[in-house]
């Protein structure tokens, strides 16, 4: 029997504390050889646009399709052996928050040994999620905020002193925020390269999630350049996907057998001593999505949550 839960109910089962462990340990799996998954793929239609990515488990034998379209977004669960559905969640809450868990993990890992301050640009609904991961696995003690609208950075920094108890500061300029910030956080829709990289702190960690199609671009070539390593959640989902590496690539300013996973990093393998300066190239995958919407659906069973349950699939 499959059962079916709503965002409501996916707010109330998992938080980003519990978001940062389980796809920390997920990485972990990955490092492991416990799982197994596919890139997004896309198909459109007359007006929107299918994207569609699967992960397996093999510790839980659980299988996790990951399907979006418009306003439209689910994970289904299904379990390895029966081929049965156990869960579809409503994933517009979970994909946002997996997203920010795992921007916690890379900087849980990859921040400088000192990360007072926390530039975010763009002020928008996935930085409030980067804001939380990022304060949960860091001691932050300052957030420079960067927008093109003044007052979507007012009711971004109202809404975040909610919850968030970290001084929040507007900044003046891009600029600003890439010359103060320890850990430089970019959370836009930008088709063309906002920053070169020239005014980074010689230890930084950069970290950018909305270039997660060949056609968008956060930052240019450039700055990669000036990165001491590049490092992602995915390598099949980077090559196909990141707009600012495939570009980079393209141009010979970095080779993808250069580029570190994620999961390597988290496992120990990674560089030593520390890079100075570190580029998290974050696309969002399935192998989140199946950590976020397992613990969901093994909390809604654990506290019998009020769940419809549905026989015919």
């Amino acid at each position: 029997m499959a059962v079916v839960i709503g965002e409501k109910e996916t707010r109330r089962l998992i938080d980003m504390p519990r978001a940062v462990k389980v796809v920390e340990e997920m990485f972990r799996d990955r490092a492991a050889g416990k799982t197994r998954s596919i890139p997004r793929r896309r198909l459109k239609g007359s007006e929107k646009q299918l994207n569609v990515m699967a992960a397996w488990h093999g510790g839980t034998d659980l299988l996790c399709l990951r399907a979006y379209a418009g306003a439209s977004n689910t994970i289904t669960l299904y379990h390895g052996r029966s081929g049965e559905i156990r869960a579809i969640l409503n994933a517009s809450y979970l994909s946002s928050l997996r997203t920010g868990a795992a921007s916690g993990v890379a900087a849980r890992y990859l921040a400088p040994p000192t990360t007072d301050t926390l530039g975010i640009v763009g002020p928008g609904w996935q930085a409030t999620f980067q804001v939380e991961a990022i304060v949960h696995a860091c001691k932050i003690k300052e957030i420079l905020v960067y927008g093109r609208n003044p007052k979507k950075i007012n009711a971004f920094i109202k809404e975040m002193r909610r919850t968030v108890r970290v001084p929040f500061q507007e900044a003046a300029s891009l600029e600003q925020v890439e010359r103060e910030s320890d850990i430089f956080v970019l959370a836009t829709d930008a088709a063309q390269p906002l920053t070169d990289g020239r005014a980074l702190k010689d230890e930084c960690l950069v970290i950018s999630m909305g270039a997660n199609q060949p056609v968008k671009h956060e930052v240019s070539g450039a700055l990669i350049r000036r990165m001491d390593l590049v490092t992602t959640d995915d390598l099949p989902t980077a090559q196909g996907d990141s707009g600012d590496l495939i570009a980079a690539c393209n141009e010979g300013v970095i080779r993808w057998e250069k580029v570190v996973p994620l999961e390597n990093i988290v496992a120990g393998k990674g560089p030593l001593p520390r890079p100075n300066r570190i580029l998290f190239q974050s696309n969002g995958i399935a192998d989140e999505d199946l950590a976020v919407g397992r613990f969901v659906w093994e909390q809604a069973k654990k506290k019998k949550s009020k769940v419809r349950a549905v026989n015919e699939i």
